[in-house]
């Protein structure tokens, strides 16, 4: 949503979402001016943490706490220093802030609420991108990615579903080569804020391979699953029938991989 201010983003998000969604499922009000303010600078992240979860108190209902934070991480990729400054303030609430008598903590709980919402939110984007749905969205999965891979570096969510998940989606799979060029952004996105922690965890899990990895384990007996990424981007890299912004970005991410070997 280029040249929005915030309100008019917001404004435009929930309209697009009214389409989707029940009434009673869109983020209320007091989300929505959280939200606004804070990035407006008019109030601080522990102010705005306490207003932006108050209806998920009242109504002790806390699914969907982060449905507009990761909708506003999407539309305005300049927001999210803001948003994780938000995200780890609302973690950060005292447990009775939660459901007075209720035994929910937002540093645990929370996290796993995040979690699931970003896994929604990445896999909509991927699955759309991919079944090539109109309209056609590819920088929303690339931000959308950012916005987890900055989380994870932040250590403010701990699952290390996205670390194996978005590579083995863009490198193991046939029908995400139509888009490979959004994906690789994405990939490279992702190892830029958290690839430590990818490396640490693709080096050790060569299990559930892919199509394409089960076709190359054929030839490259005891392939992990890190060396064959690294032979998928070389192969792309080199590929005439690829455009050029595939090929760079597949070289591109394939240096980084490096790096982070050495690292």
């Amino acid at each position: 949503m280029p040249d929005m201010s915030i309100d008019e983003c917001i404004k435009a998000l929930m309209v697009e979402l009214a389409s989707d969604l029940e009434p009673w499922d869109l983020p209320s009000a007091s989300e929505r001016k959280a939200v606004s303010d804070f990035l407006q600078c008019q109030i601080p992240a522990k102010e705005a943490a306490f207003t932006y979860t108050r209806d998920a108190i009242a109504e002790n209902n806390r699914d969907d706490t982060w449905f507009l934070i990761c909708h506003v991480a999407q539309d305005l990729p300049e927001t999210q220093d803001a948003l994780i400054d938000l995200t780890r303030a609302i973690l950060a609430l005292p447990d009775e802030s939660y459901a007075s008598g209720k035994s929910k903590s937002w540093s645990s709980d929370g996290k796993a609420d995040l979690h699931c919402t970003l896994r929604d939110e990445w896999d909509g984007a991927s699955d759309s991108l991919r079944a090539n749905t109109t309209p056609p969205r590819p920088r929303e999965l690339v931000n959308i990615t950012t916005f987890i891979a900055r989380l994870r570096s932040e250590g403010l969510i701990t699952t290390n579903h996205f670390d194996k998940a978005i590579i083995f989606i863009a490198l193991e799979l046939e029908d995400s080569v139509p888009v490979m060029d959004t994906y690789l952004l994405a990939v490279s996105s992702y190892l830029k804020w958290a690839g430590r922690q990818v490396f640490i965890e693709s080096s050790k899990d060569d299990s559930n391979p892919g199509p394409i990895m089960r076709k190359a384990m054929k030839t490259e007996e005891g392939i992990g699953r890190w060396e064959f990424w690294k032979l998928r981007l070389t192969a792309l890299g080199n590929d005439e029938s690829m455009s050029q912004e595939v090929r760079n970005a597949a070289s591109s991410v394939l240096v980084r991989m490096t790096e982070l070997e050495s690292a």
